[in-house]
């Protein structure tokens, strides 16, 4: 299954210029990246026995902020970004980089892990198809593994519509076309998701549009 837009969304064009841009926090978008990061691998809790699953991997941003892992797959669709990543990733002996959709991954065996993280990349998905992600993440996920997200968000329906009201009247326009244009996670049913699927969650913000969910996958009795 792949997802829907993901011809749009391959990043090789942005490649060049992607590291300036989200060093800019002033821009709405980019606000709180830098911490979300940090955020998601302190709450993925990785040392040197994990298996580590990075969903959207990119230019390495994330996958430089982790000191020692047993093994990590990264899976991006983008090579132009993979090539930004390898420089910055030398530290980790047992990395691997696939090529692949995100949701077309799982078609694979990919063996399991103990922590599945991934920042700016599920918002390409929709709805459904986040769910679905959801459901592969939990297939692949070792008892007590996380699954960490940072992410661009809404609490809810009511909270997108207020925020792209404001944006329209403001400075920052393209940031209004950018989320009508994308599929934000909606919070309440991201969490409901994840709950019926039996995984313990909790929800940290870092901008008005940046947010960090991890969430615990239960151990079976």
């Amino acid at each position: 299954m792949e997802s829907r837009h993901v011809d749009a969304f391959n990043h090789d064009n942005l490649a060049t210029d992607y590291d300036e841009d989200v060093a800019d926090e002033n821009n709405p978008i980019r606000a709180g990246y830098s911490k979300l990061l940090d955020w998601v691998i302190l709450s993925a809790d990785i040392d040197n026995q994990k298996e580590i699953l990075e969903l959207g991997s990119g230019s390495g941003n994330l996958t430089k902020r982790i000191q020692q892992c047993k093994r990590i797959l990264c899976v991006d669709i983008s090579t132009e970004m993979e090539v930004l990543s390898v420089p910055k990733t030398t530290h980790l002996q047992r990395r691997e980089f696939k090529k692949s959709d995100i949701l077309n991954l799982f078609e694979e065996d990919i063996g399991s892990f103990d922590a599945a993280v991934s920042t700016y990349t599920i918002h390409h998905l929709l709805e459904a198809e986040k769910n679905q992600l959801f459901r592969n993440i939990r297939r692949v996920l070792n008892d007590g593994g996380v699954a960490v997200f940072g992410d661009l968000m809404f609490e809810n329906e009511s909270a997108k519509n207020d925020i792209i009201r404001h944006y329209k009247n403001s400075e920052y326009k393209d940031v209004a076309d950018d989320i009508e244009a994308e599929f934000f996670w909606d919070i309440e049913n991201s969490i409901k998701k994840l709950e019926s699927l039996g995984f313990d969650t909790k929800v940290q913000r870092f901008s008005e549009l940046s947010f960090g969910i991890a969430a615990k996958k239960a151990e079976e009795k």
